[in-house]
């Protein structure tokens, strides 16, 4: 009884002891964060995004496995045209499956993007405010460089584009904490746990967000092996970070690596990487209603923010002396920012390497790392200055930095209310590969020959405007409405996009025979024809199929029916096969069976009555264990992260009682 009663006292103590000044930071983000879904709320509408209909497709396999207790970790039973896709296994798998379970929750596209875009800006804002605040900058500069960073780069582009590397930006502050204590923990430079945490997530996550968080680990990881002592205990906890962050993570890395050994996976689009690169605008101004135009998305940065980081660069460089943290992340920002820029020539540089051009695709990606640096530095220079004394500089400061965080604030606002309202992006509404409402009934796939069937192939992955006119405007309109429908099914209906990525590849033209000062140049087009062939197949052979096959999700695979027509004796199923695929036609496994370029099989068919196939993935059982461990093993790390932390709180509440 006495436990219960000193029990019920400390948690009366702990509530009146909340330091309520220290939560107000916390609360400016979240309400922000609130403000930008309310702007999109206002409208009634999603944002159709360049990457929209990829990421619903993947959550909405992963929330119809969940709701039929169906789960297939592999093939896909329900999303993208019901082809037998492996994709989620591949990108992700456990964090798909939570926004599946969210979806399920949600119910509908609409709910779910206005909530994942405000849990994005959410995570993105409080991990900015705990790095800067890290840094030892004052609440009030650190939440207003906060802002700032919640409304530039990538990191908006969630809810704008449906784009994976808008959650990689939001998770990016948060490796600035880890390599925080790599430069400034004399006695536990690597904490082991945190940096065990941080992998897993961003492999979980975003396989390229954890590449990224190289850039700041690294670095920080040299530092802390030179000049700490205990080299011994720095190798030993990372050693045990790297084996623990294995092991979690085995239930993605294990079958990217066993899927691309088995099978010749379709390579990422080559994207025209300086295109792609950070370039400035000008910023305009329009009377009628008064507004800040133009915004610092993405590849975007205006003019004022440029001269706003360079004169922040100046400024740590100059003051190095008094803070060599703000020149060290200032300078290392600054050189990310130029890499992701047009001063570099990275067209020239992609006909050398071409294979950069496939795996890095964007270097405006790189601004993920520029910009929580560069965020950081601001926030250490502004604190600096107000060192000063005197009240006019004091007011000066503020001023400023509330006016660069209006205009940035202010570019986003204008630039997603305008989205909303339309409802999908101006490259998404003039998209060619991007088909809505009447368009995707289609089944012919024919395409026009000549040079313009050649250019389209060359410049695959570039911009290919269509006109945007009434029919498909009104296309878009009903699009949009299927969101608010409880059939998520709906509105991927009215949507198709061709999308060869982790295809299996089983036909490739001859290697290009081109002199050797040319060798690399051809290679980067050769690969550009060949996933716009790739992609040409799996729009043919599965979007554009044949009605006359209907397919169905059975237990851990696909059923499809058909009647053969008169005078064909082989049919073409919309599915797609790998090496592990195992084909059921008519009650006869087959061994052999002609594939397409993409691996849809051309299978026997009886002539009379219905024929029946059926479609499942083999997985070898050390596969699944090891899958099924990796997975309870983040179960358990999470629930003795709970309890480990409940205690702790308790027992630090124990010592001030």
């Amino acid at each position: 009884m006495k436990g219960k009663e000193r029990e019920k006292t400390i948690n009366m103590k702990k509530l009146k002891k909340i330091n309520y000044a220290a939560c107000w930071p916390y609360l400016a983000v979240v309400l922000f964060a609130a403000y930008l879904a309310y702007r999109q709320m206002r409208t009634g509408n999603i944002i159709i995004g360049s990457d929209t209909i990829f990421h619903f497709s993947r959550f909405y396999e992963t929330e119809e496995q969940i709701r039929n207790g169906n789960l297939s970790w592999f093939m896909t039973l329900y999303g993208f045209n019901q082809s037998g896709r492996v994709i989620n296994a591949l990108y992700g798998p456990a964090f798909a499956y939570l926004n599946g379970l969210l979806l399920l929750a949600v119910g509908t596209w609409y709910r779910y993007q206005i909530i994942t875009s405000f849990l994005v800006f959410v995570t993105g804002g409080v991990g900015m405010y705990r790095a800067v605040h890290r840094f030892k900058v004052r609440d009030s500069i650190a939440v207003l460089v906060t802002i700032i960073y919640m409304t530039i780069g990538w990191l908006p582009r969630w809810q704008s584009g449906s784009n994976f590397t808008g959650i990689g930006a939001a998770l990016m502050p948060y490796g600035i904490l880890v390599a925080y204590d790599m430069f400034y923990d004399k006695e536990k430079p690597i904490h082991w746990i945190k940096l065990t945490i941080l992998m897993t997530v961003a492999l979980e996550v975003h396989l390229l967000t954890a590449l990224m968080y190289m850039a700041f680990l690294v670095p920080a990881w040299l530092y802390a092996i030179i000049k700490r002592e205990g080299k011994r205990g720095i190798l030993l906890n990372t050693l045990k970070a790297v084996l623990l962050t294995i092991f979690l993570t085995i239930n993605t890395l294990l079958p990217l690596y066993w899927m691309s050994k088995t099978n010749n996976l379709a390579p990422t689009a080559t994207m025209r990487m300086l295109e792609n690169a950070v370039h400035l605008k000008h910023t305009t101004v329009a009377f009628h209603p008064f507004r800040i135009m133009t915004h610092n998305l993405r590849a975007s940065l205006t003019y004022w923010l440029a001269y706003a980081f360079i004169a922040q660069v100046i400024y740590a460089i100059w003051t190095r002396e008094e803070s060599k943290a703000n020149v060290v992340v200032s300078l290392y920002g600054g050189f990310w920012l130029l890499l992701a820029s047009r001063l570099v020539e990275w067209d020239r540089i992609t006909n050398h390497l071409p294979a950069l051009a496939r795996f890095i695709q964007f270097p405006s990606r790189f601004v993920c790392i520029a910009y929580p640096l560069l965020i950081v530095g601001l926030g250490l220079s502004f604190e600096h200055i107000l060192h000063h004394k005197q009240k006019w500089v004091q007011i000066a400061v503020y001023a400023s930095l509330g006016l660069l965080t209006f205009a940035a604030a202010d570019c986003l606002v204008i630039t997603l209310t305008s989205n909303a309202w339309a409802g999908y992006q101006n490259n998404v509404g003039r998209s060619r590969n991007t088909k809505f409402g009447e368009e995707t009934q289609k089944t012919s796939s024919r395409k026009k020959k000549g040079k313009k069937k050649k250019k389209a192939m060359e410049d695959y992955g570039a911009y290919h405007p269509v006109k945007l006119d009434d029919r498909r405007k009104q296309a878009l309109v009903d699009t949009n409405a299927a969101t608010h429908a409880h059939d998520l099914q709906a509105f991927l209906d009215m949507t198709k996009k061709a999308i060869p990525d982790y295809l299996p590849v089983y036909k490739w033209d001859p290697e290009p025979d081109v002199p050797s000062h040319l060798y690399t140049y051809k290679w980067k087009q050769y690969y550009t024809m060949e996933n716009s062939k790739i992609t040409a197949a799996y729009r043919k052979s599965v979007m554009n199929h044949n009605r006359n096959v209907k397919v169905k999700a059975v237990k851990h695979g696909l059923k499809l029916t058909w009647k053969a027509k008169k005078g064909k004796h082989k049919q073409q199923l919309p599915v797609i096969t790998y090496k592990q695929s195992k084909l059921t036609v008519n009650g006869r496994v087959l061994t052999k069976y002609k594939r397409n370029r993409v691996g849809a099989p051309t299978v026997p068919e009886k002539t009379k009555g219905t024929n029946t196939a059926y479609l499942e993935f083999q997985t070898p059982f050390w596969i699944k264990l090891a899958i099924a461990v990796s997975l309870l093993g983040q179960f358990a790390a999470v629930v003795w992260g709970l309890l480990w932390r409940g205690d702790f709180f308790k027992k630090r509440e124990e010592k001030k009682a």
